[in-house]
């Protein structure tokens, strides 16, 4: 039997993995999660009382069903977070209405319409080219600011955009190869442009989108050896052009999804290719989109169950300030919220359409936290920078080899229009997850992190990293009083991404110790081939007080054998504490910390066993608790997604380190 290929934490899953390890790798791979004790809320898909052993079977391709599983790990969260819910106070409100996703938009559209050629295509102002989906982006996010509002000038150039765009799909010239993602943006935008733009304009445009031959124009397809988000996205878009009568794709889209399945996890979360955040919502994204325009396939109850919990992993671990969590590929990329906004703008809807008024208000303040990120990084010429730092966008500091100005930029105003069509501001906000906290999540092997909130403080830990992104160690700590980017990664020195130099040491919040040759080494270095999929024990967990171990185990270099991790998280502050375990002389603790977003510097202070970071009116002061250790500046300026990160240092010759960070306006 062959298996789809499922990357992991740990490698690449290929048909020479036996059923043991696929079921430990679907099952175990999404998460435990501890709060208050397990009240049922949520049922899980059940084809059959058959074990999960007997439901991997192959499907009529020949490619593995989704085996049945009985409980939703996260089950217990969100219960906890229901009754956290029920008694918050003190909400602040937003101020994010409907029109705010118009706003985001408007200057996006307003800066790239100077960009377009004579044919009707984007060309990125500093690539010189048309970049992969920017024009079909611009033509529905345009298409929405003149739905909303007439404007003739710009309506003539968004039926240009949509005019080369779908000639360019159906001829096979779609910009970069990428045709996988045209469709389901082009059918968006046609539905609110054709009555717009006029019978013969329309009638141009869908003939070209009628041209389309699934198995020619895409590049991936449900036979390939190897299966991602690209295809996912596909689907969306042949349903909704087969919904239009614009053509007839049903056989290849349930191949597509019978093949796309197995690769989500018990948590309803996608396994993209080595687990990144930013894919696994990405992929969820167009299959919720598939379900919101009426898909009712073979795949849709299992679709419906799959993507609530998703939506519920999501939101638990959305960062207070509405970010979705770093990891791995497009990370603190803007479209990052964007696609939160859609999701949660959608879930809104449904669960006040069965009159959960509580989760649908969540869901409501989560899209508007996640809006309000955005808003922070408006250029003043209107448009985004596309990665949370202040670079000069022609240094693409902390992009990806395929991100560009324009295409992010407009994919993220795409993804407001969608988020904009399915607002209902009759939605009122209530308390979130990240407002609330007292939760717990583990995600292992897969995805490889915990996230813990407890009163609105907030931390990510990346315990087995993919080093072309993230270090191993405790990557981010989140509080509404102080800017998010303040410690909101940390660094590698195999980074991938686009940075001016390679950074000289890895970084992280977290441990590093003395072997009895006096070499150092830290956590942080070791990547997720080198560890075994992390233990995490959770020790007391309500909304007022967290508190968890981790223990890390695996190719240790340097004489250790293991370390032990200990987190207490109350609001405003977080104690952890490392036991090095092993033949080791000392232990030292770094804190990272951002010294400049390109812009702005951050303002830092050391004194004994205190130090202290200052941006934007908010302070995260690091102290030292083992007793004799002083604080000193590492001195370093290491480049990161947001920015140059340097840290601080305490050393012990005990093989325990503890220390505190308090969260507060300054």
């Amino acid at each position: 039997m062959y298996l789809s290929p499922i990357s992991g934490a740990r490698g690449t899953m290929s048909s020479g993995w036996n059923r043991r390890e696929v079921l430990t790798t679907l099952g175990s791979s999404a998460a435990a999660a501890v709060c208050a004790p397990p009240v049922s809320a949520l049922a899980w898909w059940q084809p059959s009382p058959a074990s999960a052993l007997e439901c991997l079977q192959p499907g009529p391709s020949g490619f593995p069903l989704k085996p049945a599983v009985t409980g939703f790990p996260l089950e217990s969260a969100v219960t906890g977070f229901r009754a956290a819910a029920a008694g918050a106070r003190g909400l602040v409100p937003t101020g994010i209405m409907r029109d705010a996703y118009l706003h985001l938009i408007d200057g996006i559209v307003r800066f790239f319409v100077s960009a377009q050629d004579a044919r009707g295509a984007i060309i990125d102002p500093y690539e010189q080219k048309e970049r992969q989906y920017s024009t079909p982006a611009f033509a529905l996010a345009g298409a929405t600011l003149c739905a909303a509002k007439p404007d003739p000038a710009l309506l003539a150039a968004v039926v240009k955009a949509m005019q080369a765009s779908c000639a360019d799909l159906a001829d096979g010239k779609a910009a970069d190869g990428h045709a996988d993602f045209f469709t389901v943006l082009l059918m968006h935008a046609d539905r609110i442009l054709a009555p717009l733009a006029g019978e013969a304009a329309s009638a141009a445009w869908r003939r070209d989108l009628g041209r389309i031959v699934p198995e020619k124009i895409y590049r991936r397809q449900p036979t390939d050896k190897t299966i991602n988000n690209w295809n996912l996205v596909a689907v969306a878009g042949e349903w909704m052009r087969t919904r239009a009568g614009l053509g007839v794709s049903e056989s290849w889209i349930e191949a597509s999804l019978e093949r796309q399945m197995p690769l989500f996890t018990d948590c309803g979360m996608y396994r993209d290719p080595n687990d990144p955040m930013a894919y696994d919502h990405f992929a969820r994204l167009w299959a919720l989109d598939l379900m919101d325009e009426a898909y009712h396939g073979a795949q849709a109850a299992a679709l419906e169950t799959i993507l609530e919990r998703g939506a519920w992993a999501s939101l638990l671990m959305q960062s207070p300030w509405g970010e979705l969590p770093c990891g791995g590929r497009s990370a603190h990329h803007q479209w990052n919220e964007a696609e939160q906004a859609v999701t949660y703008e959608s879930f809104a809807r449904r669960f006040m359409a069965r009159g959960d008024r509580l989760a649908a208000r969540a869901c409501k303040r989560a899209a508007h936290l996640a809006t309000s990120s955005i808003r922070r990084w408006i250029r003043p010429s209107g448009e985004l920078w596309v990665v949370k730092n202040r670079m000069d966008p022609r240094r693409r500091h902390g992009y990806e080899s395929y991100s560009f100005h324009s295409q992010y930029n407009l994919l993220t105003a795409a993804m407001l229009a969608i988020a904009w069509a399915r607002a209902d501001d009759t939605i009122a906000e209530g308390p979130c997850p990240g407002d609330t906290g007292g939760f717990v999540v583990t995600l292992q092997p897969a995805f490889h992190k915990v996230v813990a909130n407890a009163g609105g403080t907030y931390v990510e830990i990346d315990t087995g990293a993919d080093a072309h992104y993230n270090p191993t160690g405790l990557l981010r700590v989140h509080h509404r009083d102080v800017p998010p980017e303040t410690l909101s990664d940390g660094v590698s020195p195999a980074v991938s991404y686009t940075v001016p130099s390679k950074p000289e040491r890895s970084l992280a919040l977290g441990p590093a110790w003395r072997d009895r040759a006096g070499t150092w080494h830290a956590l942080a270095e070791h990547a997720g081939a080198d560890l075994d999929p992390a233990a995490v024990t959770p020790i007391s967990v309500t909304a007022a007080r967290v508190e968890f171990e981790i223990v890390y185990r695996g190719r240790l270099r340097g004489g250790a054998t293991s370390v032990v991790e200990r987190v207490t998280i109350t609001p405003g502050r977080v104690d952890i504490s490392h036991r090095v375990e092993g033949d080791v002389d000392a232990v030292r603790h770094y804190w990272p910390f951002l010294v400049t977003d390109g812009d702005t510097p951050s303002t830092v202070s050391t004194r004994g066993a205190t130090a202290s970071v200052t941006r934007g009116g908010g302070t995260i002061e690091f102290t030292a608790l083992t007793p004799g250790a002083a604080v000193s500046r590492l001195g370093v300026s290491l480049p990161c997604r947001n920015g140059f990160m340097d840290g601080f240092v305490s050393e012990t010759p005990e093989r325990t380190t503890a220390s505190q960070l308090t969260l507060r306006r300054s």
